[in-house]
């Protein structure tokens, strides 16, 4: 279990720094009107970047709540919760209550992987964009990423563990 608890510590230390560090960074450009926008409206140009916690309080800043509920519900409550729930797995005796807690870890672990497809999918819209805009990952994505599959090796462990 040491190296399972190892495995949660370090999937916590990542899921935060994946939260805070920056995730996203947006290039923005207008094709053959970038010269022409940088002299009336360089503001409009400007290179962004974003953390998952910055992009969730923009979009509350924004009234886009919906949207900034779902981003809080599976970036950060799921994997918290998630990383709890593994926490006190490893503290359980009781195979009974072992399994039932296993239970309720593999119905909040569907929903690890859907920041990552969000963030993927963000940079797939950007890079669409007609004039060159561009979207670049930054080191914090990648943390939030390594959380989630650490936290796939402790349900692994877990798993086996199973009686």
């Amino acid at each position: 279990m040491n190296v399972t608890r190892f495995l949660i510590a370090a999937s916590s230390l990542l899921l935060g720094l994946g939260l805070i560090a920056p995730t996203l960074t947006i290039y923005p450009q207008a094709g053959e009107l970038t010269w022409l926008i940088k002299l009336f409206a360089p503001e409009e140009l400007v290179i962004s970047t974003y953390s998952i916690l910055g992009v969730i309080q923009k979009l509350f800043q924004s009234n886009d709540i919906f949207l900034a509920l779902i981003l809080v519900l599976f970036s950060v409550f799921s994997p918290v919760i998630k990383l709890s729930f593994y926490w006190h797995a490893t503290n359980q005796k009781d195979s009974k209550k072992f399994n039932s807690i296993l239970k309720v870890i593999h119905y909040i672990g569907k929903f690890s992987m859907a920041e990552v497809f969000a963030l993927a999918l963000i940079i797939v819209v950007i890079k669409s964009f007609p004039g060159g805009s561009s979207a670049q990952l930054e080191w914090g994505a990648y943390m939030f990423t390594f959380s989630v599959i650490s936290s796939i090796a402790v349900s692994l462990r877990l798993d086996s563990k199973k009686n």
